[in-house]
């Protein structure tokens, strides 16, 4: 009795061994498919980028074409064709802001991963994250990148380039980042460069030099408040940009 109860356990824990393995090895390969950006009140800006596991480009591209050939069309519509046509596997949120903190100007920025419409499975996960933020025009002057980490007892090294007009930072471990300025208007680039990961046991990465670009442009309303106007790239990857 007791080598058949040992028998029926040793069967489950191989079982159960051979489930967990076979779920490392399938790791779905996966694409970029359309980005979602939104302009928010005060000053906020927010950029949904969807990635997907069998995709049909062909029923994609006709449904697109159908939404922008009826009379009116909303960019949540078109968002919900790009989740409609594969199967959602990673989804990371954008999220920018800018604001005055005493004298200096503030444009800082964290990023979230989420769940997309119909995802069930968080199965990847961003790394080896660097931001860049170039002054374009203007009198702007960049005074520091600020990195606040995610986990206080980690490495606290922040790869960084500083100068008046440009600065870069590793902001794979970071919980929120701050471009700290000087001056009254201007336009500053930020360009955010990142690989994906399958989050698994067996670290396998799925994608390389993945890019997105934002123009911020910043004036004055009549109150002298400070104001916002975001521009994203239609860039998703550094070979779409002539540099990968």
């Amino acid at each position: 009795m007791r080598r058949i109860v040992f028998i029926v356990l040793a069967v489950i824990a191989a079982a159960i061994v051979a489930f967990f393995c076979w779920r490392e090895f399938l790791v779905p390969e996966i694409n970029f498919v359309a980005d979602n950006t939104y302009s928010l009140s005060g000053n906020y800006f927010k950029v949904q980028r969807l990635y997907a596991a069998a995709v049909d480009m062909d029923a994609y591209n006709q449904e697109l074409e159908y939404i922008m050939n009826t009379t009116e069309y909303t960019e949540e519509e078109i968002f919900a064709a790009a989740i409609a046509s594969g199967k959602p596997e990673f989804f990371p949120v954008f999220n920018f802001g800018l604001h005055r903190d005493g004298n200096d100007i503030v444009l800082d920025g964290f990023i979230d991963v989420e769940l997309a419409e119909g995802q069930t499975e968080q199965r990847f996960e961003m790394e080896n994250v660097s931001i860049e933020a170039v002054v374009t025009q203007g009198d702007l002057i960049i005074r520091d990148i600020e990195v606040v980490k995610l986990d206080k007892n980690g490495d606290e090294s922040v790869v960084k380039v500083n100068s008046e007009q440009q600065a870069a930072a590793d902001i794979s471990n970071a919980k929120l980042f701050k471009i700290i300025m000087d001056g009254e208007e201007g336009a500053v680039t930020l360009r955010i460069v990142y690989s994906v990961k399958a989050n698994s046991l067996l670290s396998k990465t799925a994608l390389e030099e993945q890019y997105l670009e934002i123009h911020t442009n910043i004036t004055k309303d009549v109150a002298m408040n400070l104001e916002a106007e975001y521009i994203s790239e239609p860039y998703s990857n550094l070979e779409e940009l002539g540099v990968g």
